[in-house]
């Protein structure tokens, strides 16, 4: 499995200088031990990046919060404002932008079918209603709870910082100058609206945006064709993405390409199977098997205490 991780990250690579940089650190590993130390760190901290532990993000719209029906300039620069601070506020210039449905089955976002019936008992929505949530594609949890209590940097901050790197090397996306750092990773361009069972896949790499020649259209992928059962209405397989206003940016869409590629490279490798049955093992047994059968964790936790982004690019 380790050959064929390393393998997918260069097939897969959104870009030439994302696969080179994978070469070199092929070619600069020289034992057997070293390439399988490296294909772990890629499954620690790029394959684990957009995988998350508890669930979809925060801020469903079944929620109790009112929808904002204002789409004035002034409503929609302060959201604009406000949604690095508040996963709320991003959720609601999101839903705007995306006109208040889900992006990939463009079901009518549930509470604001519920406002609006609210003031008009007899509205009807314009496509099935369904609660909706604001899906992140690099996880909000990345830069969460990233320091101890008495301010200073915890483990996770430089696991998160070595997670950045990675995704700096492999798909040109620098958290810096792209404004993902601390709260700033609810922009908007990070954000698109899904109803909840859409959402769950995204979140697990079970689906995602597969880009065309056609600007802003994405074939909808997943790594099983009965994925596509378990959502209703039907996600559609194909989608063009769309603002509702020129101010409100749409999705980014490197940040789609590098969820696309993780995802292709979990799936193509086993490694996304393998890292399920690993991490669930650690939730549901935090102590060793005295006979032998937790080697599997035991190697990869390992790997990944072990793992490293040196001041040269390279991990040790």
């Amino acid at each position: 499995m380790c050959g064929r991780i390393l393998g997918y990250m260069m097939l897969e690579a959104p870009s030439s200088d994302g696969c080179d940089n994978v070469q070199k650190e092929i070619d600069s590993c020289e034992t057997g031990e070293a390439l399988r130390d490296l294909a772990r760190f890629y499954a620690t901290y790029f394959l684990r990046l957009f995988k998350k532990a508890k669930g979809p993000t925060p801020g469903s719209s079944s929620l109790p919060s009112r929808p904002s029906f204002d789409d004035s300039q002034e409503t929609i620069m302060f959201l604009m404002q406000e949604a690095p601070k508040s996963n709320s506020a991003v959720k609601q210039l999101a839903l705007k932008r995306d006109n208040y449905c889900c992006v990939v089955t463009d079901a009518y976002d549930g509470a604001t079918y519920q406002e609006w019936r609210k003031t008009n008992p007899t509205f009807e929505a314009p496509t099935a209603p369904r609660f909706t949530q604001a899906a992140h594609i690099f996880p909000d949890s990345l830069n969460q709870d990233l320091a101890w209590p008495d301010g200073l940097p915890g483990k996770k901050a430089e696991n998160s910082a070595t997670a950045w790197a990675v995704v700096e090397r492999f798909g040109r996306v620098n958290v810096i100058t792209e404004s993902l750092n601390g709260p700033d990773i609810h922009r908007v361009e990070n954000v698109l609206t899904m109803c909840s069972s859409a959402h769950e896949l995204f979140d697990r790499l079970q689906l995602w945006f597969e880009a065309t020649d056609a600007p802003n259209t994405y074939n909808m992928c997943s790594n099983d064709e009965g994925n596509f059962n378990l959502v209703l209405p039907p996600i559609l397989r194909q989608v063009t993405l769309k603002s509702t206003n020129p101010s409100i940016p749409l999705p980014n869409s490197d940040y789609l390409r590098i969820h696309a590629a993780c995802a292709k490279v979990a799936h193509l490798s086993g490694a996304a199977e393998y890292l399920e049955t690993i991490l669930n093992e650690w939730e549901e047994r935090p102590v060793l098997a005295s006979d032998g059968g937790s080697a599997d964790m035991l190697s990869f936790l390992l790997a990944r205490r072990r793992g490293v982004w040196s001041e040269q690019g390279k991990v040790r």
